[in-house]
């Protein structure tokens, strides 16, 4: 070879053979607090031979990579919920330190360029979670769009019964943990979800199932994760529906009412910043197949959350909210089966105070000290004093239950990040803790009801005893370790364990985790993911405060009206016996696949096999028949004893699509098969399973099949855009009844007809007098289904597998405020 084509050989290999030059740094939001788990990206600004060096930030926002040679270079910074930052210019010339800023999402015009999702290929992207950001919650045509629970229906896996449960991924509403930026919201009597949020001020909804990280539990099914807005330097502002709107169903009238909120800025430019979201709603529902007058209930409500930042020093930070609901409804339970007079008037009150402090110690280091206070009470008011009746021609009488409750809970947590070291590829280890102190009053004046037959002749009549009023209190805590060890830039697992203790039931639970992601092909655009995991259901209040409640007494009666023999008592108790707290096994794999830039395709499959779950048992009768009154009543009465005998089952296969456009424009599809099924009886009726069978059975929310849809696209217009939703799923299962309440045949074996939704809106973004607005028209259920949420069970009744309470067709109007064009408001 030529000396002179050698020489040429070795100056352009130079560089590469240099010695790397290490980039070190942080990513942070517009309040300078550290971004975890962005995605930075930097390449040569001139020189293409060089391939692209990507990195994730850790929990402390830093990251580190080594570059080839000294010159400019791009930077990128991509994450899931934040403005991406672009072709950032980096001048490299030796080892540096650099800080990288980017802006979270806020209330978005069209034109405007969000790139807000990570690619789900990434292998440290969490495998078995489902993410809405903010823009999807406040673009996306749901019904009842103020609602932040009608929301969490645009996931793949979560369903709303009837009564307006939420069910994720198959499970009973009380099997998931609720967080509020990381702190226990959940409901500490019922273990539900039922705070009030407004959707304006929703950075994000993560729900992950089938393998939560070892931080979470508390909650079989998963943990579900609400972050909240920050502030920042600039003042912004919203309102939404301000405007009263108008109902045309059954005649003209004020219809519901939905205003919102919303003003979030800086105290102390560049050191304390507030986001402020107010949401009240007044409605008025109507109900189908009840006379003009008694077919229409109403209530108001309200929330107010406060959250604050302070940048105590560049590396303490300081973080704070206040949350307060009201919430006023009457004749509740109204259906076409339960006229007014059976309904009650509840009155819901709580407040949410919680303080974080993190703290960064240099190297990597970064601790989290928390601390929340849950103020919760609720008073249930039925019409009268009058007996409740359950006729097969429905119900009538007065609601047997009149209780007033309270609760408390304080939670402390901490949590600590520590330096990334080198064993076999890189380690990031998580460690940390919390505990829960639970307090539970309730004061309970249930009276009871008779129950008739075909004929109108008494069947039987259960009465509750004196007044009770009680107190019952829990301590539970647990810790937690987590390694997030990445083998290479194509393969990471993430292990760990966790133990969770109940004072009262005397429990210790044992939770290993483990997660794969591995990246096969060179390309990158290809994921594969597994993992499994072990999660446990935490104690609830009333599980614990049953058997402290009103004793019954049934009586049964002859066909001649004749008592069948004295009253018999029913009891509760929980053992002396240490129980168990309720545990699932929970394998899930999955692959993801970039089909085109922004087009990307994901299959996953989650099969949980749920053991030693609550339920009260009768021991002098376990064989006993199926039965769907409040409480299961003969001849012998009995004494329910909580056990650990439940079992719930739950499988899934989803495929699914989404693709991301400039703007906030997406679309999304998936079609989802499961199956839900367990051996206890589970009904609306009864606040905890009373009865366990012998045979698994669709749970009252299973969905085998569910087709959703959803986009929001431009039109050809300027600042013209549509909306969709579509929702199609099979309908929920019931079970059919005789005159006494014994179930006839199977166990929710018979169904509600094919669900369908189609809602449609269009929004037009205009600037008025130099402020500008959003204005929304469309409609709900555009096809007029009937989905119906009622039917009469009752094997002989006139109106037998009749199905009542239509949907209808519904026109919405939205009117959104963003504040003055052009002024960065």
């Amino acid at each position: 070879m030529p000396v002179r084509r050698l020489a040429i050989y070795i100056l352009a290999a130079c560089p590469l053979l240099a010695a790397d030059i290490t980039l070190h740094g942080s990513v942070v939001n517009d309040n300078d607090a550290p971004v975890e788990g962005a995605l930075i990206t930097v390449r040569p600004a001139n020189n293409a031979a060089y391939a692209p060096i990507s990195v994730r930030s850790d929990p402390s926002g830093g990251f580190r990579l080594a570059v080839p040679a000294a010159g400019d270079y791009l930077c990128d910074v991509e994450r899931t919920g934040f403005y991406a930052l672009s072709n950032h210019p980096v001048r490299i010339d030796g080892p540096q330190e650099i800080t990288l800023q980017i802006n979270a999402i806020r209330e978005v015009f069209q034109s405007e360029n969000v790139n807000a999702t990570t690619s789900p290929v990434d292998v440290d992207q969490p495998p078995t979670e489902e993410r809405l950001s903010g823009t999807e919650v406040n673009d996306i045509p749901y019904a009842n769009s103020h609602n932040l629970r009608n929301a969490m229906q645009l996931m793949p896996d979560v369903v709303s019964d009837p009564s307006g449960g939420l069910h994720f991924a198959g499970s009973a509403e009380n099997q998931v943990q609720y967080l509020l930026n990381g702190f226990d919201i959940t409901n500490p009597i019922t273990g539900q979800f039922q705070t009030l949020l407004a959707v304006e001020g929703i950075r994000s909804i993560d729900f992950s199932s089938g393998q939560p990280a070892a931080q979470y539990g508390r909650g079989v099914a998963g943990v579900l994760n609400i972050n909240i807005q920050n502030g920042s330097d600039a003042f912004h502002y919203t309102a939404t529906d301000f405007i009263p709107g108008l109902n045309i169903q059954h005649g003209l009238r004020l219809g519901n009412w939905y205003p919102r909120f919303g003003v979030s800025g800086p105290i102390v430019k560049g050191r304390v910043w507030f986001s402020d979201t107010f949401d009240s709603e007044y409605n008025q529902t109507l109900v189908t197949g009840l006379p003009n007058g008694q077919n229409t209930r109403s209530g108001w409500a309200g929330s107010n959350l406060l959250h604050t930042q302070v940048n105590l020093t560049p590396k303490n930070i300081l973080f704070g909210d206040f949350l307060v609901n009201l919430d006023n409804e009457s004749r509740v339970g109204l259906a076409p089966l339960s006229p007014v007079s059976t309904t009650t008037n509840v009155h819901t009150k709580s407040y949410t105070v919680t303080i974080k402090d993190q703290v960064y110690f240099g190297h990597g280091v970064l601790v989290d000290f928390g601390y929340a206070h849950h103020q919760y009470s609720q008073t249930q008011t039925p019409q009268g004093t009058s007996l409740y009746i359950l006729s097969p021609e429905g119900n009538s009488g007065n609601y047997f239950v009149n209780s007033a409750q309270s609760a408390s809970r304080d939670q402390g947590l901490v949590q600590a990040y520590l330096p990334k070291f080198l064993l076999a590829g890189s380690h990031q280890l998580q460690a940390g803790g919390d505990a829960e102190w639970l307090h539970y009053n309730e004061t309970d004046r249930s009276t009871g009801y008779q129950v008739f037959g075909l004929a109108g002749q008494l069947l039987s009549e259960t009465t509750f005893g004196p007044p009770a009023i009680f107190h019952v209190s829990d301590l539970a805590w647990s810790t937690y370790v987590q390694d997030t060890w990445r083998v290479s830039k194509s393969l990471q697992f993430v292990l760990g364990i966790r133990d969770d203790r109940d004072e009262t039931i005397r429990a210790l639970a044992w939770s290993p985790r483990l997660a794969v992601s591995w990246s096969p092909f060179r390309s990158a655009h290809t994921r594969v993911t597994g993992g499994y995991a072990i999660t446990h259901d935490a104690v609830t209040m009333n599980l614990l405060g049953r058997p402290l409640d009103q004793s019954a007494l049934t009586t049964i009666y002859e066909a001649d009206g004749a008592p069948a023999g004295p009253a018999v008592a029913t009891t509760f108790a929980i053992p002396s016996t240490p129980l168990l707290l309720p545990r699932a096994t929970n394998w899930n794999a999955g692959i993801d696949h970039q089909l085109f830039p922004r087009v990307f395709v994901t299959a996953k499959y989650l099969r949980r096999r749920g053991t030693d779950g609550f339920v009260f048992v009768n021991p002098l009768a376990p064989d006993a028949p199926p039965s769907l009154l409040p409480m299961p009543g003969d001849t012998t009465g009995g004494n329910f004893e909580l056990t650990n005998l439940r079992r719930d089952d739950y499988d899934s296969v989803q495929v699914s699509v989404h693709q991301t456009f400039s703007g906030q424009f997406e679309w999304s599809a998936a079609y989802t098969f499961s199956r839900a099924i367990s051996n206890a009886l589970v009904d609306p009726n009864t606040a905890q399973p009373l009865q366990v069978l012998s045979n698994l059975v669709p749970l009252p929310w299973n969905v085998p099949h569910r087709v959703l849809a959803w986009a929001y696209l431009p039109l050809p217009w300027k600042n013209w855009a549509i909306s969709t939703l579509a929702d199609l799923r099979s309908g929920y299962p019931f079970s059919v009844r005789d005159q006494t309440g014994l179930v006839i045949g199977g166990v929710d074996t018979y169904r509600y007809p094919l669900n369908f939704d189609l809602n449609i809106a269009v929004e037009r973004m205009v600037t008025f007098h130099g402020y500008r607005f959003a204005l929304r028209g469309g409609i709900d259920n555009a096809t007029g289904q009937a989905n119906p949420t009622a039917v009469n069970n009752v094997v002989g009744a006139p109106q037998y597998l009749q199905f009542l309470g239509d949907e209808g067709r519904h026109f919405v109007v939205r009117v959104r405020f963003f504040g003055r064009a052009g002024s960065g408001k």
